[in-house]
């Protein structure tokens, strides 16, 4: 695999936040309703997005979390290098503990250009254009979902409008 099932996670919690209206605040728990995802997990997900600067959280009476940028400035390979780190992403795909140009595994040159291929795409890929994807679906489809969720909907209970910080 190229990417862990938490990376997996990250990109649909994201992506749900991707979808909510811009100064909407989601609560952890309306974000796990609304993605399917165990609320603790979520929960330490978030906090590593949240360090890497991917999205911001309030605390207090209507606070919540949302993205810390723009949905076109958050790449899938931003996400999946801020929960497993960009180094894991080029390991062996036999899992071999050596394996380089000098010291290459039977599959090393055949798995070398997918490698390259999947990061130019994570990191070419963003949460607007699948948040796109996923409204143009929806229209054709009657709901937009976040893969492995639940139907998305824009007003769950448990999430506040945005505080301004001045």
């Amino acid at each position: 695999m190229l990417y862990s099932h938490t990376a997996e996670l990250a990109i649909r919690a994201a992506l749900y936040l991707a979808l909510q209206p811009p100064g909407k605040l989601s609560t952890v728990q309306a974000i796990a309703a609304g993605t399917g995802l165990p609320k603790s997990y979520l929960a330490k997900i978030l906090r590593k997005l949240d360090e890497a600067g991917l999205v911001r959280s309030f605390r207090g009476p209507g606070g919540g979390i949302e993205l810390g940028r723009a949905p076109e400035e958050i790449s899938l390979w931003k996400l999946v290098s801020a929960v497993d780190g960009s180094e894991n992403f080029g390991e062996c795909v036999l899992g071999a503990k050596v394996c380089s140009e000098g010291k290459p595994c039977p599959l090393h040159e055949q798995w070398k250009p997918l490698r390259e291929n999947m990061k130019r795409m994570l990191d070419e890929t963003t949460l607007a254009t699948m948040a796109k994807t996923l409204h143009g679906r929806g229209k054709s489809h009657g709901k937009s979902a976040v893969p492995g969720g639940s139907s998305l909907s824009r007003s769950h209970s448990g999430e506040g409008e945005k505080r301004h910080a001045s």
